[in-house]
Order: C-alpha cells, then structure tokens, then sequence
C-alpha cells in the first residue's frame, strides 16, 4: 500500500482529507491490496491530490483499511469522485469490503483525531490533547532553533510566525499520521 507525502501549498494550507473505513474480507486481502494499490497510482495523477497515508488494523477479526486522503480543495475531491477512473474502481469495491464503507471529509487537522470507524469509540479528549502536545513541541522547539539566526532581532511575536507555520505544516504531514498510527494501541485499546 502506498503513503505519499504532500506537498502543501500557500494556497491551500489546509485542504480536505477524505476518510475512506473499510473492512476487508479477510479471504480477499491480497486481491484488495493490489486493487487499491492500482487505484492509488491512478489518484496520484490527479490533480489536486496532495497525499495519502493507509492504517491497517483489525474490527471483530475483521481486516480494517482507513484511508486518509488529501487534496488542494473540496472541488479538486469532487472532480476526483467524478473522474472515470474512480467511477471504473468503486464498481469492484464490493467485491472486496465485508461491510458498508464509511466516507467522511474533514478539513485540517481534525481528520488525526477522529475514530478511525464507526465501530472503535472516539478516544478521549485528554488523549488528543497529550498526542497533539507530543507532536507540536519538539516541532516548535526545532523551528525556533533553526529559525533564530532569521529572526534575532524581529519583535517577539513576528520571530515565532516561521515556527508556528512550519510547525502546523508537519504536524499535519508526517508527523500526526506517524504519530497516529504508533500510538493506535493506546489511542483505541481494546476493550
């Protein structure tokens, strides 16, 4: 399975994810993988798409794929879910899924904090919260180190912009994603 990192741009800071939760027979895993590996190739020739980052886990015994998609702009997503090669692919989806597919968007970085499914509880707040910190602090450390030879001298609320702006850039890409999925045990332990 692929994960691409995006390249943002100063036009669309933020975009749109789109959260794809599969559950997969667990018979047609293999044939799932190359199918969406396929179908990954064809979004990254789209344009407008930013980047992709896959989980995989597990729901009842039941192998679960979610699918984080990013893209420029609401509209650059929906001429993706009009393109033909999305039309041609979703037509063989069943053929793989054990359930109904849930599709959500979200804009920013709400898309690391929601639940992954329908079926896995929302973590706790405090747990976002400690998983954000985790990822904005050694980031803002970073930047501002690296920034103060730029910015010595600048008033102190314009010499934080440059690490306040590279820091939500890479919180959104990689550093929540990693994040994410290292912590997924405790994020969503098992009950």
């Amino acid at each position: 399975m692929a994960d691409f990192s995006p390249t943002p741009t100063p036009e669309s800071p933020q975009g749109v994810t789109l959260v794809i939760t599969e559950l997969v027979r667990p018979a047609r895993v293999a044939e799932y993988e190359a199918w969406a590996r396929e179908l990954h190739r064809r979004l990254g020739q789209h344009p407008g798409f930013l980047g992709l980052h896959v989980l995989r886990g597990e729901s009842g015994g039941t192998p679960e794929y979610v699918t984080l998609l990013r893209f420029a702009s609401p509209e650059t997503l929906a001429a993706w879910r009009e393109s033909e090669a999305y039309r041609s692919a979703l037509s063989r989806l069943p053929e793989f899924t054990a359930g109904e597919v849930d599709y959500r968007e979200s804009v920013g970085l709400e898309a690391w904090f929601d639940r992954p499914a329908r079926t896995t509880a929302a973590p706790p707040f405090w747990k976002n919260v400690v998983l954000g910190f985790v990822g904005v602090y050694p980031l803002i450390l970073l930047f501002t180190w690296l920034s103060r030879p730029l910015t010595e001298g600048w008033p102190w609320w314009a010499a934080i912009l440059p690490s306040a702006f590279l820091a939500t850039v890479f919180l959104n890409w990689p550093v929540l994603p990693l994040l994410s999925r290292l912590l997924r045990g405790w994020l969503y332990p098992r009950r």
